[in-house]
């Protein structure tokens, strides 16, 4: 393990209910949270497997750490003494990826962490607690038409297995241990910050290219599916409403509109005075979610009194104007 010590020391008083921890800093969820939680006074330590940090460099305490090792994480939580766990980090990939290949490397991750989380929870810290980024892939892959925290859940692809387990896992700790713990139900969540393999970073390069003059479409798997796409950034804001006002609660984080990925499209290049037919060619790949679906957020109105306000046109365009602008020094 390397650690790169914080610039900003700890203010005198702060206690070991403002100590946070964050696994997956360096990816886009993560990373957000850091930034969230440093605003809020939180002394931060973030964690994931490569040297340095990404973002926020020198504003945290950051560790390198490969969570495969379960041995590492636990000492790393017995030296630092967390009280509140943020878990965002993931074995993943972008829509229809095989996880066969990388199954046991997602099961480390995903679940054998989360394990080691609620075990130095129950042993160490019992007043503390952890916050687990779920996905709302467990409600499909036929999403019903609407959608509420009870609706069923399956487990339809290795990716679904995994987070079914972890959600299992903390269910089981919460009634078992009485840990103070929450799965948070995301739903496609997207920035600036996110890789270029995804639907929302193609469509944003697709638009940038027609509005500096290219005339050749760029091709993409399919427009027909349906999907609620929300800020990353504002998720995590959330994500930490729900550890500071509601935590034990397992909740749905989306934004309650879902969008015809053709139809966001249209709007998205028409904003511009484009016609997306002329910069898109479908390959007509059969993708999920084929059928409209409409995801209720009033749980998480009731418990934190907010839901997102940003959707998926915002994203979009805040996407497009940061292809433009220098990107963030990197530790």
């Amino acid at each position: 393990m390397s650690n790169h010590d914080p610039l900003l020391q700890p203010a005198a008083g702060r206690d070991a209910a403002q100590r946070a921890l964050v696994l997956g800093s360096n990816g886009q969820d993560g990373s957000f949270l850091v930034e969230h939680l440093l605003r809020r006074g939180y002394q931060v330590t973030g964690v994931s497997r490569q040297e340095r940090p990404r973002y926020n460099a020198g504003r945290f305490s950051y560790v390198a750490l490969d969570l495969r090792r379960a041995d590492a994480l636990r000492d790393l939580l017995d030296q630092r003494r967390p009280h509140l766990i943020f878990h965002v980090a993931a074995v993943h990939g972008e829509a229809g990826t095989r996880y066969e290949a990388i199954w046991q490397d997602m099961l480390a991750v995903n679940v054998g962490a989360t394990h080691v989380c609620l075990e130095y929870l129950r042993t160490c810290c019992p007043q503390g607690g952890l916050l687990y980024a779920g996905s709302g892939k467990i409600f499909g892959p036929d999403y019903p038409r609407r959608m509420t925290e009870r609706s069923r859940t399956r487990s339809s692809c290795l990716y679904t297995v995994a987070k079914n387990a972890s959600r299992e896992l903390i269910a089981c700790y919460r009634r078992d241990h009485a840990i103070r713990a929450s799965v948070l139900h995301l739903f496609n969540h997207e920035s600036e910050r996110r890789g270029p393999n995804f639907f929302m970073p193609t469509l944003a390069g697709a638009l940038d290219r027609a509005l500096a003059g290219g005339n050749s479409r760029i091709e993409i798997d399919t427009l027909q599916f349906y999907c609620d796409w929300g800020s990353a950034e504002e998720y995590m804001d959330i994500a930490t409403d729900v550890a500071e006002r509601a935590l034990g609660n397992d909740v749905i984080v989306a934004t309650g509109r879902t969008w015809l990925a053709a139809d966001l499209a249209r709007e998205l290049f028409a904003r511009h005075g484009l016609d997306y037919r002329c910069h898109l060619a479908e390959r007509g790949v059969r993708r999920e979610h084929l059928q409209p679906f409409r995801v209720s957020v009033n749980k998480l109105r009731a418990l934190i009194g907010r839901v997102p306000t940003l959707g998926a046109v915002d994203v979009c365009e805040k996407m497009l104007a940061a292809l433009h602008v220098p990107q963030q020094v990197r530790g």
